[in-house]
């Protein structure tokens, strides 16, 4: 709890509320007289002086005696040691300002440094932000990829469940063509009758083609009444000897395959042999390569093979080219890879490397495939 309140006069004023121990301060060091009314809630509503009442000093502290004026000389010293200590206190100062200074500019280097630090740090993090957004576009893209194979799964999946159906239906087509050659059986002996038909037949036609080559022969041995009556003729003589040959190997083929459906032994089928009528000399058909068996050479060795026939666009593909000898407009004979029979002639329109291209002409060769033999005409 705070000391008493208590007011007082002074100059004919009251004033207060102050504390006891202020009041007694200012009576105790003259600033108010001993016997400064006062009063305090409590004593009966009167003033008294403040010295009666036993709580403040009696009398004011007495002011201390006098000192004795110092000499000019302890003045004098006394300002010499304060400029001293001045002087001092300003070296020090400055001192002290240069270590400030130094200090300060130690500080501003390590700024510097924290600075480019914070830039090289800034850098670097800015390369770390390029990896981690190339890395988000990488894993983007794996993202995508790994969509497109699933979709690519999906689909094989799809295959494969075909495949599995396909299976199933192969499986019963196995099955239909086991019942299939059952039947085929039954139809046995009447292969038997067929084929003295086409005995028949392949000796007819053999018998037309001695025919027409005579025909060809005559239109020949007369070069100098060639005119385009003749050559037409000439034409159409060899476009159906080129007809009989291929009508001559179908029906050999047909033969050869009666003859091995046999139970026993099978007939051997006749040999049908092709005429060779010889090169035009007056009369030249348009690209008659295509449509006449020239003589072979010496050795009947083949020398090239057919890769690719496109009848669609009327030209096949061989395996031999300019780095064989082969040029544009050689001639060379086709013989079936399966039977060795004469197939035709093709005419090269085009020598590369590796292969040629050769045109079927304007009476396509019928049953050229891939893998007939090419042979070497007799120049």
């Amino acid at each position: 709890m705070g000391t008493s309140q208590w007011y007082y006069v002074k100059d004919g004023t009251q004033r207060g509320p102050i504390d006891e121990s202020d009041l007694s301060r200012l009576i105790q060091h003259g600033a108010l007289p001993p016997e400064t009314p006062v009063f305090q809630d409590g004593l009966g509503g009167d003033w008294t002086a403040a010295n009666t009442t036993g709580v403040f000093p009696l009398n004011a502290i007495a002011a201390p005696a006098a000192q004795p004026r110092p000499s000019r000389v302890l003045v004098w010293s006394m300002a010499a040691a304060l400029v001293a200590l001045l002087i001092t206190g300003v070296l020090l100062f400055n001192q002290q300002e240069t270590k400030s200074q130094e200090a300060l500019a130690e500080q501003e280097q390590k700024l510097f440094l924290l600075t480019q630090e914070l830039a090289s740090n800034t850098e670097v993090l800015g390369k770390h932000q390029n990896e981690l957004d190339n890395t988000q576009n990488t894993t983007d893209l794996l993202d995508v990829e790994n969509a497109q194979l699933k979709a690519q799964i999906d689909a094989l999946t799809s295959d494969l469940n075909r495949a599995s159906g396909d299976l199933e239906a192969l499986q019963n087509t196995a099955k239909d063509m086991q019942a299939q050659f059952a039947a085929t059986s039954t139809l046995y002996a009447q292969s038997k009758n067929q084929l003295k038909i086409l005995e028949t037949q392949a000796n007819a036609q053999a018998e037309e083609n001695k025919q027409l080559n005579a025909q060809v022969l005559t239109l020949r041995s007369n070069p100098g009444a060639a005119n385009s009556q003749t050559a037409a003729q000439l034409r159409a003589a060899l476009t159906a000897l080129n007809t009989a040959n291929q009508k001559v190997d179908l029906l050999t083929r047909k033969l050869a395959q009666a003859g091995s459906t046999t139970l026993g032994t099978p007939a051997t089928p006749p040999v049908v042999s092709h005429p060779t009528p010889a090169t035009p000399t007056a009369v030249t058909p348009p690209t008659p390569a295509a449509v006449k068996p020239p003589a072979l050479a010496a050795d009947n060795a083949p020398i090239g093979t057919v890769v690719t026939v496109d009848a669609q666009h009327g030209f096949a593909v061989i395996n031999i080219g300019t780095k064989h000898g082969v040029k544009k407009n050689d001639t060379f004979i086709v013989r079936s890879k399966a039977t060795g029979r004469y197939v035709g002639t093709l005419r090269i329109s085009n020598s590369m490397k590796e292969v040629a291209a050769a045109d079927l002409g304007p009476l396509p060769i019928q049953n050229l495939t891939p893998g007939d033999t090419l042979h070497p005409v007799v120049p």
